[in-house]
């Protein structure tokens, strides 16, 4: 890369930002200290920022895996211009473009370029030179229809620099601290959820499970779920990307699917898009075989079968019903109800089927 080909402005300030995060913090730690006010106005930017990236430039505008009324959509929007992270245009173009051609040469944030291209290196580039492709809109046309979406591509750098820096600093005027809400809430914030973002594209990518494939890199990595706002749960992901969940377990922390849920039960979001129980359990089973026969076992072959087609016959049996429920509540008949009792009397034993299918493949040496 020539340096006419660097992005100077962008690549300066993702090198020098967290140090001067540091300074700051210890600036501010030296000097006037950190009234209370400030603090939360910094946690609640933190959120705020943090969420609009997960839930709205990722969950909704990339991937569409839910629907959300317009006052959510331009708060994502105007908090998620405060990440520093790109216009929503760019953002999505870029990441359905990592889902397309993962770890290919046209994934724009490919780890098997090293760690460090994976993390930041890829946005030192300008866009059209080498391989940092230009947004080509056609990728982008549902986004590119909504108006509040194409002011914020339009005028981005002013419309970032005021949410992520100004915005604070004038609300922390309100308790004299202009300056503590520029760098606490601006600065040391932004740091954070940039690198947060950051470590998705790199450690997901490297550290961690592949529980439900390992035909691409992704990894659910628990700690990064928690610096996240649960986006580490990365392998689920990137098998079903389509699913308004990353952490499907119970005690998964995934903040950003109970936002989306809490939406919807508000009346602020709709049409969550949730992959059928039985297709994450038939990738978990194929996983674990696959593993089992690389590893080698002394567990009865006839035992392994026996289990795989007892799941496989329930996984049948749901899939069945799935389709007879969609047909009758499409056509609005009685009999839907009926057959929605089924399903959930049918997801039991698909439970327990799965959790068979585990207990003997546990018996295998590893």
């Amino acid at each position: 890369m020539s340096l006419r080909e660097v992005n100077w402005s962008t690549a300066l300030y993702i090198v020098i930002s967290p140090f001067a995060a540091i300074a700051a913090f210890v600036y501010l730690y030296m000097t006037s200290g950190f009234t209370y006010q400030t603090l939360l106005l910094a946690f609640f930017m933190w959120w705020a920022t943090g969420l609009s990236i997960t839930a709205g430039y990722h969950r909704l505008f990339s991937h569409r895996s839910y629907e959300a009324s317009k006052a959510v959509k331009w708060f994502f929007t105007f908090f998620g211009a405060a990440a520093l992270e790109m216009s929503v245009i760019e953002w999505a173009y870029d990441h359905r473009n990592h889902h397309r051609y993962e770890d290919k040469d046209r994934d724009p944030y490919n780890i098997r370029r090293g760690f460090f291209f994976a993390h930041m290196g890829w946005l030192f580039r300008k866009r059209g030179t080498g391989d940092r492709e230009l947004v080509d809109l056609n990728g982008v046309k549902d986004l590119w229809a909504d108006p509040f979406i194409r002011f914020q591509h339009k005028y981005y750098m002013p419309f970032a620099l005021f949410v992520s820096f100004v915005f604070p600093g004038l609300v922390a005027l309100l308790w004299s601290d202009f300056w503590g809400g520029v760098l606490v809430a601006g600065l040391i914030r932004n740091v954070l959820v940039l690198q947060g973002t950051f470590c998705i594209n790199s450690v997901c990518h490297t550290i961690g499970k592949q529980p439900y494939s390992d035909a691409h890199t992704s990894r659910d990595h628990w700690l990064s779920a928690m610096l996240t706002f649960g986006e580490g749960y990365h392998n689920f992901h990137h098998e079903f990307p389509g699913d308004y969940r990353n952490g499907i377990r119970a005690f998964h922390f995934d903040p950003t699917k109970w936002l989306i849920w809490s939406l919807a039960k508000l009346g602020l979001a709709g049409e969550l898009k949730r992959v059928p129980d039985e297709k994450i359990l038939e990738a978990k089973v194929r996983m674990t075989e696959k593993r089992l026969a690389e590893k080698g076992t002394n567990l009865s072959e006839q035992a392994l079968i026996a289990a795989r087609a007892n799941f496989q016959s329930v996984v049948t049996r749901m899939k069945v019903l799935r389709a007879s429920y969609e047909a009758a509540r499409k056509k609005q008949e009685e009999e839907g109800s009926t057959i929605q009792e089924q399903i959930e009397q049918t997801r039991e034993e698909l439970l327990d089927a799965y959790r068979y299918h585990k207990s003997v493949s546990k018996t295998a040496i590893v």
